[in-house]
């Protein structure tokens, strides 16, 4: 009766969200292949930097590893998908970059951070028969998470420095909203404290930075009608 059909009702509702959130997140990831396909033509890298594709490979693979370990197929196959698409733009970028030691340096060190964590929880249960303990991973994921959410925040201080927007993309702060505000629903339907925590963060930097567009616009706006 009424409590079987709460629980399709609540299940429908994690289906949704998780469907949603899904769709957002691998737009979101997908933005990097207009930049890579620059390069690709331009056979340059230009000002492009290549340290998000390293910051989005870490934190991939770590909540990769968390969607597996507890299980949750969506947090799974969405990081998944992340990595394989921020390894391919990386690839890309060392195709065309002059500072090819730099950036497999940096990759050495976005490694040191992936190997010990996953073989905490991959391999050294298996060798030792141990039960590794999740919350563990749960934190390094939001400490890894909130990093890469605050990586904006100097452009957000250079927006309000010169009162223009021409630094940020209005589609991408908005899907960034999209993303941390169906990831942070879902982590309240899942009651995961670790989902909620630094998409929360995420959600509440996204707004700030769609409303530097609303309080900048007419900064914007002028800037595109001087001619070139």
């Amino acid at each position: 009766g009424v409590a079987c059909e709460s629980g399709v009702s609540k299940m429908d509702e994690v289906q949704l969200v998780s469907w949603l959130a899904t769709v957002f997140t691998i737009a979101l990831f997908s933005s990097g292949i207009l930049t890579s396909w620059k390069v690709h033509v331009s056979k340059s890298v230009g000002s492009v930097p290549y340290v998000p594709f390293l910051a989005a490979i870490v934190n991939c693979s770590l909540w990769m590893t968390y969607g597996l370990m507890k299980p949750d197929s969506t947090v799974l196959f969405v990081n998944l998908v992340g990595l394989v698409l921020n390894i391919a733009y990386t690839c890309v970028y060392h195709t065309y970059t002059e500072k090819k030691f730099t950036l497999r340096r940096d990759c050495g060190v976005a490694l040191c951070i992936v190997l010990p964590v996953t073989s905490y929880f991959y391999i050294f249960p298996v060798v030792w028969l141990y039960d590794p303990d999740i919350n563990y991973l749960g934190i390094v994921c939001n400490i890894f998470t909130i990093l890469f959410f605050a990586s904006p925040l100097s452009t957000m201080a250079d927006v309000i420095k010169t009162r223009s927007t021409q630094s940020m993309s209005f589609v991408l702060s908005l899907t960034s909203m999209l993303c941390t505000s169906s990831w942070t629903l879902y982590g309240v339907l899942v009651a995961d404290f670790y989902m909620i925590l630094p998409n929360g963060i995420g959600l509440c930097l996204s707004l700030i930075q769609l409303s530097l567009f609303a309080i900048y616009k007419n900064k914007v706006i002028v800037s595109m009608e001087t001619p070139v």
